[in-house]
């Protein structure tokens, strides 16, 4: 009984997690919950709620979430830093969901060069 105790503990502290690292990636990139809940098409309560740790977050908005900040999806589930990613920053306050949209699009082809280059370069140490 107590290891299941600590188990749901342990989901939430990772619950919490994942929700400062997705606020905090918001707020690096000046995009406000209305934004960003719109780019996944979710209520903004909903994702204040994961925000706050009060609820999960599937793996589809996790993988968006990751092409649309250019970062790895270790980084918002483990917090793992990696050498790979890109520095967004959203200058406009007025950008609407297909810019964001586009930038995830262009940003997921970034992350697939990244890969493609780590992938050459454990090649070329063989």
């Amino acid at each position: 009984m107590c290891d299941i105790i600590y188990m749901e503990v342990d989901i939430m502290l990772n619950r919490k997690d994942i929700g400062i690292r997705i606020r905090a990636l918001r707020e690096a990139s000046n995009l406000t919950q209305s934004n960003l809940s719109e780019f996944l098409d979710m209520d903004q309560s909903n994702l204040s709620k994961i925000e706050k740790g009060e609820r999960p977050i599937n793996s589809y908005d996790i993988e968006r979430l990751s092409r649309l900040f250019c970062c790895g999806s270790d980084y918002i589930l483990y917090g793992s830093e990696s050498n790979r990613g890109c520095s967004v920053a959203f200058r406009s306050g007025d950008l609407g969901n297909e810019d964001l949209e586009a930038l995830s699009v262009v940003n997921a082809i970034a992350l697939n060069q990244f890969d493609m280059d780590a992938i050459l370069g454990e090649v070329d140490d063989e």
